[in-house]
């Protein structure tokens, strides 16, 4: 059996003075028989592969093609809809603030306009509200596996396509394996 490194939950943040979410209750997740152990260079192979994902779909999008089929087939290799519970809490969502189901992430990357039902706070994050992203740069400050799941806390260093500015983020990632 084949497996993949998923993105199983996700947090961050670009301000640094912002209130600490209480505690939710643990979700008991049902590993498969026979997943392996998550490794470090999992976790960094999987950053480079978001990193790609989000470059690519503001490539394709300032392009003028179909970046919401591109954000879509990135999404359903990078992260776990469909195999775990997704714990999303988007950096720069408000209103909606957590994003359990595919559609409520897709809205947030390509934006509200882009897909069905889109959440009106969305401005398309991973084309950078239409002005696209030319890299995307992890910097971990900690990778801690634990068996079959790994967490990797840090920043992330976006630079725009419009004007070469960069706009570091807070990260903290959770990575389990899926059997596809």
């Amino acid at each position: 059996m084949s497996s993949r490194l998923s993105q199983v939950f996700g947090r961050s943040r670009t301000r640094s003075k912002q209130s600490v979410e209480e505690a939710q209750p643990v979700q008991h997740v049902q590993y498969s028989e026979g997943v392996q152990q998550v490794s470090e260079a999992e976790v960094r192979a999987a950053q480079k592969a978001w990193s790609d994902g989000i470059k690519n779909i503001s490539k394709v999008y300032l392009e003028g093609g179909d970046y919401v089929k591109v954000a879509g087939e990135a999404a359903a290799d990078l992260y776990a809809y469909g195999h775990n519970n997704v714990l999303f809490k988007p950096t720069k969502a408000k209103d909606c603030q957590f994003r359990p189901t595919a559609s409520q992430a897709m809205s947030y990357f390509v934006g509200c306009n882009a897909v069905d039902e889109g959440i009106p706070e969305d401005a398309g994050f991973a084309i950078n509200g239409g002005k696209g992203w030319a890299d995307v740069v992890f910097d971990n400050h900690c990778v801690n596996v634990i068996g079959e799941v790994a967490i990797a806390m840090g920043n992330y260093y976006f630079t725009s396509c419009a004007d070469g500015s960069k706009t570091k983020v807070e990260h903290t990632f959770g990575y389990a394996k899926n059997s596809d």
